[in-house]
């Protein structure tokens, strides 16, 4: 059985979990992902590279909260709720503490800390983003999972498997959620259609986020997919501008990204990050 198939098995397969990180950009990322089967996690290490707390505070004010810090508060309370539910609440977690919207701006220093954790933790697989130009947060997890894997090749012990989550991206007609970008480069790929109780469950996972309510609305609950992740040339936009995130207010366009990537990519092959 392959990594992808026990890593993604549902909650209640008694297939063993292999050890997992998990790299995502904002609390509530890891819930679209695998609210479904959030239980298995519980031996796994969840990372947040932000705190989901825009500095605009356009977000926060629309919440009602005072203060920026509040907010940022609140969304980390939201997801120790999930982990309490989900019945994992022993689960490891950290955040990066890059501010929301902002991790595009440190992806030498993001694809380090990953190397670090992935040496720390020694995990048989990494679950994160594709790298689709969804959301410029999103992109920079996939930029430095994808580069801090690749400075750990040839260490003991064997190189994790990159297992992407499907989440969103520009479609014909808008954003489009819930299926992967497909790209030259075919990858093992496993899709599976909820049960009504995995619905119900995800569902009450989801009902913690009260701040983001609103947004989350835009996931359907009737599938949860997963793929190993392809290869990336990140210096390029995943697909012919414009990329979803051009389109939106979220401080990054494609065209920026690309060259902070080739940037970040320069530091790391010359050591200078």
């Amino acid at each position: 059985m392959s990594l992808l198939t026990r890593g993604t098995a549902p909650e209640t397969d008694s297939t063993a979990m292999p050890k997992a990180l998990l790299v995502f950009a904002h609390p509530d990322d890891e819930t679209i992902a695998l609210g479904a089967r959030m239980g298995r996690f519980g031996g796994a290490h969840f990372v947040h590279v932000t705190d989901g707390a825009p500095r605009d505070e356009r977000d926060s004010r629309a919440h009602g909260f005072a203060t920026l810090d509040d907010y940022r508060k609140a969304r980390r309370a939201e997801f120790l709720q999930v982990l309490e539910r989900a019945g994992i609440p022993q689960a490891s977690t950290e955040c990066l503490g890059v501010p929301d919207q902002r991790a595009s701006l440190h992806l030498a220093r993001l694809a380090i800390e990953i190397c670090k954790r992935l040496e720390q933790f020694e995990p048989e697989i990494v679950f994160t983003h594709p790298y689709e130009g969804g959301h410029p947060d999103h992109d920079a997890c996939a930029f430095a999972v994808h580069h801090g894997v690749a400075m750990r090749k040839g260490h003991r012990p064997r190189t994790p498997t990159i297992v992407e989550a499907a989440f969103y991206h520009r479609g014909a007609r808008g954003m489009t959620t819930g299926t992967f970008l497909q790209g030259p480069e075919r990858k093992e790929e496993v899709a599976y259609s909820l049960s009504q109780p995995e619905r119900d469950r995800k569902q009450t996972l989801i009902e913690c986020f009260a701040t983001q309510k609103q947004v989350l609305t835009q996931f359907r609950l009737e599938t949860e997919r997963f793929r190993v992740a392809p290869s990336y040339d990140f210096g390029q936009p995943p697909h012919p501008p414009p990329v979803l995130y051009d389109e939106h207010p979220w401080g990054m366009t494609s065209e920026r990204f690309c060259r902070l990537a080739r940037e970040a990519q320069h530091m790391l092959h010359r050591g200078e990050a």
